[in-house]
Protein backbone atom coordinates (compact mmCIF):
# COMPACT_ATOMS: atom_id res chain seq x y z
CA UNK A 1 0.00 0.00 0.00
CA UNK A 2 1.79 3.40 -1.45
CA UNK A 3 1.54 6.46 1.37
CA UNK A 4 1.07 9.90 -0.01
CA UNK A 5 4.46 11.59 0.19
CA UNK A 6 4.46 13.78 2.97
CA UNK A 7 4.07 17.60 2.37
CA UNK A 8 7.49 19.86 2.39
CA UNK A 9 8.15 22.13 5.53
CA UNK A 10 7.32 25.75 4.27
CA UNK A 11 8.27 28.55 5.92
CA UNK A 12 5.83 31.80 5.52
CA UNK A 13 7.50 35.19 4.49
CA UNK A 14 6.35 38.70 2.87
CA UNK A 15 7.32 40.70 0.22
CA UNK A 16 6.70 43.83 -1.03
CA UNK A 17 6.09 43.42 -4.35
CA UNK A 18 2.56 44.48 -5.63
CA UNK A 19 0.77 40.93 -5.79
CA UNK A 20 -3.15 40.64 -6.53
CA UNK A 21 -5.11 37.66 -6.09
CA UNK A 22 -7.92 39.45 -8.35
CA UNK A 23 -6.22 40.00 -11.87
CA UNK A 24 -9.15 39.64 -13.61
CA UNK A 25 -11.22 42.60 -11.82
CA UNK A 26 -9.84 44.57 -15.08
CA UNK A 27 -12.05 43.04 -17.08
CA UNK A 28 -14.70 44.14 -14.81
CA UNK A 29 -13.83 47.50 -15.02
CA UNK A 30 -13.89 47.54 -18.68
CA UNK A 31 -16.99 46.65 -18.42
CA UNK A 32 -18.10 49.05 -16.18
CA UNK A 33 -16.69 51.72 -18.87
CA UNK A 34 -18.23 50.12 -21.72
CA UNK A 35 -21.74 50.73 -20.04
CA UNK A 36 -20.98 54.30 -18.73
CA UNK A 37 -21.33 53.42 -15.40
CA UNK A 38 -19.33 56.09 -13.74
CA UNK A 39 -20.64 59.02 -16.12
CA UNK A 40 -24.64 57.73 -15.49
CA UNK A 41 -23.83 57.20 -11.53
CA UNK A 42 -21.67 61.17 -11.51
CA UNK A 43 -24.39 62.81 -13.40
CA UNK A 44 -27.34 61.43 -11.35
CA UNK A 45 -26.80 60.70 -7.79
CA UNK A 46 -25.60 63.70 -5.25
CA UNK A 47 -25.79 62.31 -2.09
CA UNK A 48 -22.11 63.71 -0.75
CA UNK A 49 -22.19 67.31 1.14
CA UNK A 50 -18.50 67.90 0.78
CA UNK A 51 -16.49 67.35 -2.05
CA UNK A 52 -13.14 65.83 -0.08
CA UNK A 53 -13.01 61.77 -0.26
CA UNK A 54 -14.42 59.62 -3.00
CA UNK A 55 -17.51 60.72 -5.50
CA UNK A 56 -20.60 59.06 -5.65
CA UNK A 57 -19.64 56.97 -8.62
CA UNK A 58 -16.04 55.95 -7.05
CA UNK A 59 -18.55 54.47 -4.03
CA UNK A 60 -21.03 52.53 -6.26
CA UNK A 61 -18.00 51.57 -8.83
CA UNK A 62 -15.57 50.12 -6.00
CA UNK A 63 -18.61 48.54 -3.73
CA UNK A 64 -19.97 46.68 -6.67
CA UNK A 65 -16.28 46.01 -8.06
CA UNK A 66 -15.98 44.09 -4.43
CA UNK A 67 -19.51 42.46 -4.85
CA UNK A 68 -18.58 41.06 -8.16
CA UNK A 69 -15.65 39.86 -6.95
CA UNK A 70 -16.80 37.72 -4.09
CA UNK A 71 -17.70 40.11 -1.23
CA UNK A 72 -20.94 39.81 0.53
CA UNK A 73 -21.36 42.33 3.40
CA UNK A 74 -19.46 45.50 4.35
CA UNK A 75 -17.13 43.73 6.51
CA UNK A 76 -15.34 41.85 3.26
CA UNK A 77 -14.88 45.30 1.74
CA UNK A 78 -11.51 45.42 4.15
CA UNK A 79 -10.56 42.36 2.56
CA UNK A 80 -10.60 43.96 -0.96
CA UNK A 81 -9.14 47.12 0.49
CA UNK A 82 -6.25 45.60 1.24
CA UNK A 83 -5.15 45.12 -2.47
CA UNK A 84 -2.45 47.62 -3.24
CA UNK A 85 -2.41 46.40 -6.30
CA UNK A 86 -5.56 47.01 -7.57
CA UNK A 87 -6.17 49.77 -5.61
CA UNK A 88 -3.05 51.59 -8.21
CA UNK A 89 -4.98 50.15 -11.53
CA UNK A 90 -8.50 51.44 -9.93
CA UNK A 91 -6.87 54.99 -9.48
CA UNK A 92 -8.78 55.18 -5.72
CA UNK A 93 -9.33 52.63 -2.77
CA UNK A 94 -12.25 51.01 -1.82
CA UNK A 95 -14.35 52.35 1.37
CA UNK A 96 -13.32 50.95 4.66
CA UNK A 97 -16.76 48.72 5.83
CA UNK A 98 -17.18 51.65 8.76
CA UNK A 99 -17.30 54.37 5.77
CA UNK A 100 -19.39 52.32 3.29
CA UNK A 101 -22.31 51.75 5.72
CA UNK A 102 -22.40 55.77 6.83
CA UNK A 103 -22.32 56.30 3.11
CA UNK A 104 -25.29 53.75 2.91
CA UNK A 105 -27.40 55.26 5.81
CA UNK A 106 -27.75 58.61 4.25
CA UNK A 107 -30.03 57.40 0.90
CA UNK A 108 -32.77 58.78 1.16
CA UNK A 109 -36.13 57.55 -1.22
CA UNK A 110 -34.84 60.49 -3.58
CA UNK A 111 -31.32 59.29 -3.75
CA UNK A 112 -32.33 55.96 -4.51
CA UNK A 113 -34.36 57.13 -7.33
CA UNK A 114 -31.40 59.25 -8.48
CA UNK A 115 -29.08 55.51 -8.07
CA UNK A 116 -32.19 54.13 -9.80
CA UNK A 117 -31.99 56.26 -12.98
CA UNK A 118 -28.22 56.06 -13.44
CA UNK A 119 -28.43 52.38 -13.36
CA UNK A 120 -31.37 52.21 -15.77
CA UNK A 121 -29.13 54.05 -18.23
CA UNK A 122 -26.91 51.35 -17.60
CA UNK A 123 -28.68 48.82 -18.41
CA UNK A 124 -30.12 50.22 -21.43
CA UNK A 125 -26.50 50.60 -22.99
CA UNK A 126 -25.59 47.18 -21.65
CA UNK A 127 -28.38 45.88 -23.99
CA UNK A 128 -27.67 48.17 -26.61
CA UNK A 129 -24.12 47.23 -26.66
CA UNK A 130 -25.22 43.05 -26.53
CA UNK A 131 -26.71 43.85 -30.39
CA UNK A 132 -30.34 42.02 -29.57
CA UNK A 133 -33.18 43.01 -30.76
CA UNK A 134 -35.38 40.66 -29.01
CA UNK A 135 -35.39 40.82 -25.16
CA UNK A 136 -37.30 38.29 -23.02
CA UNK A 137 -37.67 39.88 -19.30
CA UNK A 138 -38.80 37.33 -16.01
CA UNK A 139 -40.68 38.99 -13.60
CA UNK A 140 -40.87 37.59 -10.08
CA UNK A 141 -40.36 38.50 -6.34
CA UNK A 142 -38.65 36.70 -3.12
CA UNK A 143 -38.49 36.95 0.52
CA UNK A 144 -35.36 38.17 2.50
CA UNK A 145 -35.87 36.58 5.70
CA UNK A 146 -34.69 38.71 8.85
CA UNK A 147 -33.86 37.71 12.42
CA UNK A 148 -34.74 40.76 14.21
CA UNK A 149 -38.17 42.39 13.77
CA UNK A 150 -36.85 45.82 14.22
CA UNK A 151 -35.65 46.45 10.91
CA UNK A 152 -37.54 48.48 8.73
CA UNK A 153 -40.50 47.21 6.74
CA UNK A 154 -39.07 43.46 7.68
CA UNK A 155 -43.07 42.45 8.40
CA UNK A 156 -44.38 38.98 9.53
CA UNK A 157 -45.16 36.62 6.59
CA UNK A 158 -46.88 33.52 6.14
CA UNK A 159 -43.86 31.89 6.02
CA UNK A 160 -43.77 31.83 9.92
CA UNK A 161 -41.06 34.73 9.26
CA UNK A 162 -40.05 38.47 9.30
CA UNK A 163 -38.66 39.00 5.82
CA UNK A 164 -38.80 41.88 3.45
CA UNK A 165 -40.19 41.19 -0.46
CA UNK A 166 -38.51 42.90 -3.34
CA UNK A 167 -39.79 42.79 -6.91
CA UNK A 168 -37.38 41.19 -9.85
CA UNK A 169 -37.11 41.75 -13.62
CA UNK A 170 -34.13 39.70 -15.10
CA UNK A 171 -32.83 39.39 -19.22
CA UNK A 172 -33.71 35.91 -19.66
CA UNK A 173 -30.48 35.67 -21.99
CA UNK A 174 -27.68 36.79 -20.23
CA UNK A 175 -29.01 36.37 -16.66
CA UNK A 176 -28.87 40.02 -15.75
CA UNK A 177 -31.53 41.65 -13.18
CA UNK A 178 -32.99 44.89 -15.41
CA UNK A 179 -35.18 46.50 -12.21
CA UNK A 180 -35.21 45.86 -8.66
CA UNK A 181 -37.45 47.35 -6.06
CA UNK A 182 -37.61 46.94 -1.76
CA UNK A 183 -41.00 46.29 -0.97
CA UNK A 184 -42.30 45.49 2.77
CA UNK A 185 -42.81 42.10 3.83
CA UNK A 186 -46.45 42.00 4.23
CA UNK A 187 -46.40 43.29 0.15
CA UNK A 188 -48.14 40.94 -1.83
CA UNK A 189 -46.92 39.83 -5.12
CA UNK A 190 -48.34 42.24 -7.87
CA UNK A 191 -48.11 44.83 -5.00
CA UNK A 192 -46.69 48.11 -6.93
CA UNK A 193 -46.31 45.85 -10.22
CA UNK A 194 -48.27 49.03 -12.65
CA UNK A 195 -44.89 51.41 -11.95
CA UNK A 196 -42.49 48.46 -11.90
CA UNK A 197 -43.88 47.26 -14.97
CA UNK A 198 -43.54 50.74 -16.37
CA UNK A 199 -39.84 51.28 -15.00
CA UNK A 200 -38.73 47.89 -16.59
CA UNK A 201 -39.72 48.85 -19.76
CA UNK A 202 -37.85 51.57 -20.17
CA UNK A 203 -34.86 50.60 -19.50
CA UNK A 204 -35.00 48.55 -22.96
CA UNK A 205 -33.77 50.47 -26.40
CA UNK A 206 -35.92 51.60 -28.43
CA UNK A 207 -36.59 48.97 -31.17
CA UNK A 208 -36.15 45.99 -29.45
CA UNK A 209 -39.26 43.22 -29.42
CA UNK A 210 -40.30 42.41 -25.49
CA UNK A 211 -41.16 39.54 -24.24
CA UNK A 212 -42.70 39.24 -20.38
CA UNK A 213 -43.25 35.95 -18.51
CA UNK A 214 -44.69 36.00 -15.43
CA UNK A 215 -45.99 33.23 -12.34
CA UNK A 216 -49.68 33.18 -11.38
CA UNK A 217 -48.99 35.34 -8.45
CA UNK A 218 -49.11 38.00 -10.89
CA UNK A 219 -52.36 37.67 -12.74
CA UNK A 220 -54.82 40.09 -13.39
CA UNK A 221 -56.61 41.95 -16.11
CA UNK A 222 -55.07 45.08 -15.37
CA UNK A 223 -51.80 43.89 -16.07
CA UNK A 224 -52.04 42.29 -18.50
CA UNK A 225 -53.94 45.30 -20.80
CA UNK A 226 -50.81 47.40 -19.79
CA UNK A 227 -48.65 44.86 -21.39
CA UNK A 228 -50.93 44.53 -24.41
CA UNK A 229 -51.13 48.52 -24.43
CA UNK A 230 -47.23 48.50 -24.59
CA UNK A 231 -47.19 46.13 -27.26
CA UNK A 232 -45.49 43.69 -25.28
CA UNK A 233 -45.79 39.66 -25.97
CA UNK A 234 -46.10 37.98 -22.92
CA UNK A 235 -46.60 34.73 -20.80
CA UNK A 236 -48.87 34.91 -17.23
CA UNK A 237 -49.18 31.75 -15.38
CA UNK A 238 -52.76 31.13 -14.32
CA UNK A 239 -54.16 30.36 -11.07
CA UNK A 240 -56.57 27.19 -10.74
CA UNK A 241 -60.24 28.42 -9.67
CA UNK A 242 -63.28 26.47 -10.76
CA UNK A 243 -64.21 28.70 -13.86
CA UNK A 244 -60.66 28.06 -15.00
CA UNK A 245 -60.70 24.24 -14.17
CA UNK A 246 -64.36 23.72 -15.74
CA UNK A 247 -62.55 25.07 -19.14
CA UNK A 248 -59.44 22.97 -18.88
CA UNK A 249 -62.00 20.12 -17.99
CA UNK A 250 -64.19 20.67 -20.99
CA UNK A 251 -61.38 20.56 -23.97
CA UNK A 252 -62.24 17.80 -25.84
CA UNK A 253 -60.20 15.16 -26.12
CA UNK A 254 -58.77 14.70 -29.72
CA UNK A 255 -57.70 18.52 -28.62
CA UNK A 256 -54.73 17.29 -26.80
CA UNK A 257 -50.91 17.09 -27.81
CA UNK A 258 -47.93 15.94 -26.29
CA UNK A 259 -45.51 18.02 -24.50
CA UNK A 260 -42.21 19.00 -25.49
CA UNK A 261 -38.94 18.26 -23.95
CA UNK A 262 -41.08 15.76 -21.51
CA UNK A 263 -42.19 12.15 -21.26
CA UNK A 264 -45.55 12.95 -19.77
CA UNK A 265 -48.00 15.13 -19.85
CA UNK A 266 -50.35 16.95 -22.93
CA UNK A 267 -51.48 20.76 -23.95
CA UNK A 268 -54.33 21.85 -25.59
CA UNK A 269 -55.70 25.52 -25.76
CA UNK A 270 -59.11 27.30 -24.82
CA UNK A 271 -60.67 30.62 -25.01
CA UNK A 272 -61.48 32.85 -21.82
CA UNK A 273 -63.26 36.21 -21.05
CA UNK A 274 -61.44 37.18 -17.50
CA UNK A 275 -64.05 40.30 -18.07
CA UNK A 276 -67.02 39.79 -18.00
CA UNK A 277 -67.18 39.06 -22.06
CA UNK A 278 -65.32 41.95 -23.55
CA UNK A 279 -62.38 40.19 -24.87
CA UNK A 280 -61.48 36.52 -24.80
CA UNK A 281 -58.05 35.76 -24.53
CA UNK A 282 -55.27 32.29 -25.51
CA UNK A 283 -55.47 30.23 -22.11
CA UNK A 284 -52.50 27.00 -22.56
CA UNK A 285 -53.34 24.12 -20.62
CA UNK A 286 -50.87 21.33 -19.66
CA UNK A 287 -52.26 17.86 -18.15
CA UNK A 288 -50.63 15.38 -16.41
CA UNK A 289 -52.87 12.35 -15.56
CA UNK A 290 -52.49 11.53 -11.32
CA UNK A 291 -50.18 8.20 -10.74
CA UNK A 292 -51.27 4.94 -10.32
CA UNK A 293 -53.07 4.88 -6.61
CA UNK A 294 -52.90 8.44 -6.22
CA UNK A 295 -55.53 9.85 -4.58
CA UNK A 296 -58.74 11.45 -6.67
CA UNK A 297 -60.54 14.76 -6.12
CA UNK A 298 -63.69 15.98 -7.01
CA UNK A 299 -62.34 19.07 -8.81
CA UNK A 300 -59.52 18.10 -10.41
CA UNK A 301 -60.66 14.49 -11.72
CA UNK A 302 -58.02 12.21 -12.98
CA UNK A 303 -55.29 14.71 -14.05
CA UNK A 304 -53.14 17.87 -12.70
CA UNK A 305 -53.64 21.14 -14.60
CA UNK A 306 -51.22 23.79 -15.33
CA UNK A 307 -52.83 27.05 -16.96
CA UNK A 308 -51.03 30.23 -18.32
CA UNK A 309 -52.11 32.71 -20.84
CA UNK A 310 -50.86 34.31 -23.14
CA UNK A 311 -51.51 37.16 -26.16
CA UNK A 312 -49.63 35.16 -28.85
CA UNK A 313 -51.13 34.16 -30.99
CA UNK A 314 -48.51 32.58 -33.81
CA UNK A 315 -46.49 29.63 -31.70
CA UNK A 316 -47.46 26.82 -31.01
CA UNK A 317 -49.47 25.33 -28.00
CA UNK A 318 -46.68 23.20 -27.29
CA UNK A 319 -43.51 25.99 -27.58
CA UNK A 320 -45.77 28.03 -25.67
CA UNK A 321 -46.08 25.63 -22.22
CA UNK A 322 -42.39 24.66 -22.85
CA UNK A 323 -41.00 28.55 -22.92
CA UNK A 324 -43.21 29.31 -19.84
CA UNK A 325 -42.10 26.34 -17.83
CA UNK A 326 -38.34 27.83 -18.67
CA UNK A 327 -39.45 30.62 -17.42
CA UNK A 328 -38.29 28.83 -14.08
CA UNK A 329 -34.49 29.89 -15.01
CA UNK A 330 -35.27 33.30 -13.10
CA UNK A 331 -35.96 31.46 -9.22
CA UNK A 332 -31.65 30.41 -10.50
CA UNK A 333 -31.19 34.43 -10.81
CA UNK A 334 -32.21 35.06 -7.32
CA UNK A 335 -30.90 32.65 -5.79
CA UNK A 336 -27.90 33.34 -7.08
CA UNK A 337 -27.98 36.87 -5.56
CA UNK A 338 -29.02 35.41 -2.42
CA UNK A 339 -26.09 33.00 -2.51
CA UNK A 340 -23.34 34.90 -4.12
CA UNK A 341 -23.55 38.52 -4.01
CA UNK A 342 -24.95 38.79 -0.15
CA UNK A 343 -28.21 40.15 -0.94
CA UNK A 344 -29.80 38.28 2.09
CA UNK A 345 -27.38 39.81 3.83
CA UNK A 346 -29.85 43.13 4.00
CA UNK A 347 -28.57 44.24 7.56
CA UNK A 348 -28.74 48.07 7.87
CA UNK A 349 -32.05 48.68 9.98
CA UNK A 350 -32.79 51.38 7.80
CA UNK A 351 -35.06 50.81 4.41
CA UNK A 352 -33.36 52.92 2.07
CA UNK A 353 -29.86 51.42 3.27
CA UNK A 354 -30.88 48.30 2.75
CA UNK A 355 -32.91 49.45 -0.76
CA UNK A 356 -29.27 51.08 -2.09
CA UNK A 357 -27.68 47.57 -1.05
CA UNK A 358 -29.93 45.82 -2.71
CA UNK A 359 -29.22 47.65 -5.95
CA UNK A 360 -25.57 47.83 -5.55
CA UNK A 361 -25.63 43.61 -5.17
CA UNK A 362 -27.90 43.55 -8.57
CA UNK A 363 -25.40 45.99 -10.46
CA UNK A 364 -22.25 43.84 -8.83
CA UNK A 365 -24.39 40.83 -10.60
CA UNK A 366 -24.74 42.81 -13.48
CA UNK A 367 -21.09 43.23 -14.16
CA UNK A 368 -20.80 39.40 -13.83
CA UNK A 369 -23.02 39.09 -16.61
CA UNK A 370 -22.35 41.58 -18.82
CA UNK A 371 -18.62 40.87 -18.69
CA UNK A 372 -19.39 36.94 -20.06
CA UNK A 373 -22.43 38.66 -22.68
CA UNK A 374 -20.09 41.42 -23.75
CA UNK A 375 -16.65 39.79 -23.51
CA UNK A 376 -17.84 36.53 -24.56
CA UNK A 377 -16.25 34.05 -22.00
CA UNK A 378 -18.54 31.02 -23.85
CA UNK A 379 -21.11 32.05 -21.80
CA UNK A 380 -24.34 34.31 -21.42
CA UNK A 381 -25.95 34.53 -25.34
CA UNK A 382 -23.71 32.54 -26.64
CA UNK A 383 -23.36 29.49 -24.89
CA UNK A 384 -23.77 27.77 -21.62
CA UNK A 385 -23.90 30.80 -18.55
CA UNK A 386 -21.49 30.92 -15.82
CA UNK A 387 -22.26 30.85 -12.58
CA UNK A 388 -20.66 33.68 -10.38
CA UNK A 389 -18.55 30.70 -8.53
CA UNK A 390 -17.12 29.68 -11.49
CA UNK A 391 -16.73 32.42 -13.60
CA UNK A 392 -14.67 34.05 -10.77
CA UNK A 393 -12.61 30.72 -10.27
CA UNK A 394 -11.73 30.47 -13.63
CA UNK A 395 -11.31 34.51 -14.67
CA UNK A 396 -11.48 37.00 -11.90
CA UNK A 397 -9.53 35.18 -8.87
CA UNK A 398 -6.79 35.08 -11.15
CA UNK A 399 -3.36 36.01 -9.03
CA UNK A 400 -0.83 38.66 -10.70
CA UNK A 401 2.12 40.85 -10.07
CA UNK A 402 1.54 44.62 -10.58
CA UNK A 403 5.12 45.94 -12.20
CA UNK A 404 6.19 49.60 -13.58
CA UNK A 405 7.69 49.53 -16.95
CA UNK A 406 8.17 52.86 -19.00
CA UNK A 407 5.56 54.44 -16.46
CA UNK A 408 2.95 52.11 -17.41
CA UNK A 409 1.32 49.82 -15.07
CA UNK A 410 1.62 46.28 -16.47
CA UNK A 411 -0.06 43.98 -15.36
CA UNK A 412 1.32 40.07 -15.02
CA UNK A 413 -0.42 36.94 -15.27
CA UNK A 414 1.23 33.43 -15.64
CA UNK A 415 1.99 31.88 -18.86
CA UNK A 416 0.92 28.71 -17.91
CA UNK A 417 -2.86 30.15 -16.69
CA UNK A 418 -5.29 28.22 -18.49
CA UNK A 419 -7.49 30.33 -19.67
CA UNK A 420 -5.37 33.21 -20.61
CA UNK A 421 -6.34 33.22 -24.52
CA UNK A 422 -9.61 33.60 -23.58
CA UNK A 423 -8.89 36.02 -20.65
CA UNK A 424 -6.91 38.09 -22.87
CA UNK A 425 -9.43 37.74 -26.13
CA UNK A 426 -12.10 38.99 -23.65
CA UNK A 427 -10.10 41.97 -22.31
CA UNK A 428 -9.62 42.80 -26.54
CA UNK A 429 -13.50 42.84 -27.49
CA UNK A 430 -14.03 44.83 -23.80
CA UNK A 431 -11.63 47.57 -24.48
CA UNK A 432 -12.85 48.01 -28.63
CA UNK A 433 -16.80 48.49 -27.23
CA UNK A 434 -17.73 52.22 -27.03
CA UNK A 435 -20.56 53.79 -24.87
CA UNK A 436 -23.57 53.81 -26.78
CA UNK A 437 -24.94 57.78 -26.53
CA UNK A 438 -28.33 58.51 -25.36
Amino acid sequence: MSVAQEAPAVTVSTTDREITAHGGAVLLRETMRAVGLHESVASHLHLKQRARGLSEDAFVASMAESIALGATCLDDLAVARSDEAQTMLRGFAIPPPQTAGAWLRRFTLGHVGQLDKALREVVRRALALSGENRVTLDFDSSYIFSRSKRRQGADRTYKKGYALHPLFCFDAASGACVHARLRRGRAGAPKGMKTFLAEALRRIPAGVEIRARMDAGFYGHPLLTQLEAAGVTYLCGVPLNDAIRACCQGIPEDAWAPCLEKDVGEVAEFSYSMDRGKRSRRFVCKRIARAVGEQLTLDGGAYHYWVCVTNDGRSSVAALESEHRHKALVESGMRELKQNFGMHVLRKHGFMANWAWLLLVCLGHNLCCWTQDLGRLDAGRDGSALRAKRLRYRYLVVPAMLVTSARRLVLKLRADYPFLRLFLAALHRLRELHVPSG
